[in-house]
């Protein structure tokens, strides 16, 4: 439940930290259905009299499209559509000169993609962080202040900690549960008391589920979800980092890594992949690519490949509808 004073909240929060006026146009290519497109992208241009340009379905073409001619000031995606733009032959500098904000949000900002997008426009991506429960946006790296990895720093009256497994506050540049406070976040579940309790701790901080750790500056970076983490033969290993390395081999469009079950290890690590267009799939020259890159224990025991990975309204790839019993595609 996000009452009017959480998003009211937010909204300011957003609009303070990125200095939004009426003489901004954004971008909106996020639907206006889910948390971010209706804070960031319809409410927050609302309170502040911005101009904001819609894009019903994202098409790359007709994205650059309506880049060029519009020539926004702020453009708010996801990974995967700033890959799609940075594969378009005609990118180039120019298209996004107008942009002082070009942002990505929903899942980690791959190696390839930040640095392919950057050799071509001459610009950085940079992240941001937010849950649906806090209304959404918590952290936003600013491109004056950008620090690759992270997600920038907290928004205004927002207050983070990383707790560790036996509850303490730890340190900088220590991983644990990134928990929030502040006046955007939600007030609960609804009609879900058993799970509202659950999701704040003692001191009021929302358990976010992900696992972080803040930098000496207060610089915020995502490692992976709890629930997600695998443990390998005692070892825990997050399926981002498996995913960036089958993401960099070039007959890969995007990828998803769970856990299966293991007698021997407790579990192995089991890869779905999407195949670039007009690529073929070799499971073993991914494993070989996979060894060049990571431990041999974080290696994936099975590669499948899927038509296409499960994937929520933005275009987030949803982990938690695949499983060891999910049949790789004919």
């Amino acid at each position: 439940m996000l009452t009017h004073a959480n998003l009211s909240a937010n909204v300011e929060q957003v609009r303070e930290w990125a200095s939004f006026t009426r003489e901004d146009t954004l971008f909106g290519v996020l639907p206006q259905f889910h948390s971010f497109g209706m804070t960031v992208l319809t409410l927050m241009p609302l309170a502040t009299g911005c101009h904001v340009i819609y894009s019903a379905r994202f098409i790359p073409k007709k994205v650059l499209d309506k880049i060029r001619t519009h020539r926004p000031t702020a453009m708010l995606g996801i990974p995967s559509m700033y890959n799609a733009l940075r594969m378009q032959k005609s990118l180039c500098e120019d298209d996004v000169s107008s942009l002082r904000y070009i942002v990505s949000g929903a899942e980690p900002l791959s190696d390839d993609v930040y640095e392919g997008f950057k050799k071509k426009t001459g610009r950085e991506i940079t992240e941001g962080y937010g849950l649906t429960e806090t209304a959404p946006v918590t952290n936003w790296c600013m491109p004056e202040d950008n620090r690759r990895g992270t997600v920038g720093r907290s928004l205004p009256r927002i207050e983070t900690r990383i707790i560790g497994e036996d509850g303490a506050v730890l340190g900088p540049n220590l991983d644990g549960e990134v928990r929030l406070r502040g006046p955007n976040v939600m007030k609960g579940y609804f009609n879900l008391p058993d799970e509202t309790a659950a999701a704040f701790d003692e001191d009021g901080f929302f358990r976010t589920g992900d696992m972080g750790r803040l930098d000496e500056d207060g610089f915020l970076s995502i490692t992976g979800r709890i629930k997600e983490m695998l443990i390998i033969g005692g070892e825990n290993v997050f399926p981002r980092e498996i995913e960036e390395v089958l993401n960099a081999h070039p007959s890969i469009q995007e990828s998803a890594v769970i856990g299966q079950p293991d007698p021997s290890r407790g579990e192995t690590a089991l890869a779905f992949v999407e195949l670039a267009e007009g690529c073929t799939f070799d499971d073993t020259q991914l494993r070989a690519h996979c060894r060049d890159g990571l431990p041999q224990f974080k290696v994936p025991r099975e590669i499948r490949r899927l038509d296409q990975l499960p994937r929520n309204a933005t275009g987030k790839i949803v982990r938690r509808k695949l499983s060891p019993d999910t049949p790789a595609s004919e």
